[in-house]
């Protein structure tokens, strides 16, 4: 039951609000740098009467109360998540409640650092195999940074969720990826709720979930066709069972949360790496600490998973990576009862949204916002620092639940690659995040390989 609003919360005023569709032809051409412009103009709350009134908190306070409390009170009934639902399903992401609550318990142990740890075997394998491939490349030769690190990444939940070589799909996937990963604001996207609405997008994104369910299906088929036991996620999932009354997930559930591994997974994974790539490159001071510190702990010997302890460094360079290019950009909830939020008003039913990337610039929590800083992440200066200022995997009950797996994984990468090549951006090709479902390179991130001496 929702609580009785406040007396508060009945007599404070409402938020700034903008003009009805405030902004709509500039959102569409930046949307970054125009939710950047409504933040500074109407502060940390603010009501933007959009179609669909959204609005936005941007305050670590503000964004704990609604990340940390029960979906009672701030749900994920919003179109964002309907839309999502439409190839993920209902797994992890986006189910909410009860349901939500039982696969978090069922999931949960398979995603502790005892279970991922041995992951570092795949991972360093796989990166071998990129390694071996770059190193025959003409010298100075031009790769797509963001196919290599896509098909890399892939392969790896892959290999850790199905314990096979996915390869054979990654191209169909890849092609899958490009219809359904839009922004949920856009109309196409929108327009998918109708799904009867012959539209060419529509068409594509139901031929593309029925591949994509084919693909998955298939796998977990073979799987149980076969009797084998890998010990790989497909087989945690499988086995299962609830403490209070031992059922299983049903072939729908699992395929919700295979997908869901399967693209959230490895789409995040890899356009982390391809920013974390790009800023190291641009800032030679840091690139020449973190090869120090590899160079002196492996000796160009790749990281396995009880060496990052010894590798600082190397974390504190992810991390302020996914400071300035979380890969997830926004958060979506809904309001479910009045709610006060630095002193404004926001009605119960509210669509609000939390963005990460504008969380990650507050200038009152965050000094030089723009700066590529990963001393921000020494210990020493993140000793007082808000919990709720800087949420790469979200935070809270709903945090990420394979936010350790994808931190194995990013830091094994870059440990095994930065020893061996030198990663160059290509001079004058413009770098331009893209607000999508995840925060992607605009206009792809061609780069220049060149073997390390």
């Amino acid at each position: 039951m929702n609580e009785r609003p406040s007396t508060l919360s009945t007599v404070a005023p409402p938020p700034p609000t903008t003009p009805l569709c405030y902004g709509l032809l500039d959102y569409q051409k930046d949307s970054l740098g125009f939710l950047q412009h409504l933040i500074e103009r109407y502060g940390d709350v603010l009501c933007w009467r959009m179609p669909i009134t959204i609005h936005i908190v941007n305050h670590p306070d503000d964004v704990k109360r609604v990340l940390s409390a029960p979906s009672e009170r701030f749900s994920k009934q919003t179109i964002d998540y309907r839309i999502l639902s439409r190839s993920l399903g209902m797994g992890l992401v986006t189910n909410d409640g009860e349901s939500w609550a039982r696969q978090r318990r069922l999931m949960q142990p398979m995603f502790h650092n005892r279970a991922i740890n041995p992951f570092d075997g795949p991972i360093n394998a796989l990166t071998n195999e990129l390694a071996e491939r770059w190193a025959r490349l003409p010298p100075g030769r031009t790769v797509a940074l963001e196919q290599e690190m896509s098909k890399l990444t892939f392969e790896v939940v892959g290999m850790t969720l199905f314990g096979v070589d996915v390869e054979p799909y990654a191209q169909e996937i890849n092609e899958i990826l490009d219809v359904i990963n839009i922004s949920t604001h856009e109309l196409r996207a929108l327009l998918t709720l109708i799904p009867w609405l012959p539209t060419p997008h529509n068409r594509r994104a139901k031929d593309a979930i029925a591949r994509l369910d084919r693909i998955v299906y298939g796998l977990i088929d073979a799987r149980r066709r076969s009797g084998e036991r890998r010990d790989d996620i497909l087989d945690r999932l499988m086995a299962a069972r609830d403490e209070d009354d031992g059922a299983g997930m049903s072939e729908k559930q699992i395929r919700d949360e295979v997908v869901t591994l399967l693209l959230a997974g490895h789409e995040t994974s890899a356009n982390s790496l391809l920013w974390t790539f790009d800023l190291i490159a641009r800032h030679p001071e840091v690139e020449a600490r973190l090869l120090e510190e590899l160079a002196t702990e492996l000796r160009g010997a790749p990281a396995l998973s009880g060496d990052l302890a010894r590798l600082p460094y190397l974390k504190q360079v992810v991390q302020e990576s996914m400071r300035i290019r979380p890969p997830v950009w926004a958060i979506a909830r809904r309001s479910h009862q009045d709610e006060v939020f630095q002193g404004y008003r926001v009605p119960a039913g509210a669509y609000l949204m939390i963005m990460p990337w504008m969380l990650h610039r507050h200038r009152d929590f965050w000094p030089e916002p723009l700066k590529f800083d990963p001393e921000r992440f020494s210990p020493k200066r993140t000793e007082n620092r808000h919990s709720y200022c800087y949420i790469p995997f979200a935070a809270g009950p709903r945090t990420c639940i394979g936010a350790g797996m994808a931190m194995l994984e990013i830091q094994l990468v870059l440990a095994n690659l930065l020893q061996r090549f030198r990663v160059t951006p290509l001079p004058g090709h413009p770098i331009e995040p893209a607000a999508k479902v995840t925060l992607k390179p605009k206009y792809g991130m061609p780069v220049t390989i060149t073997p390390r001496s």
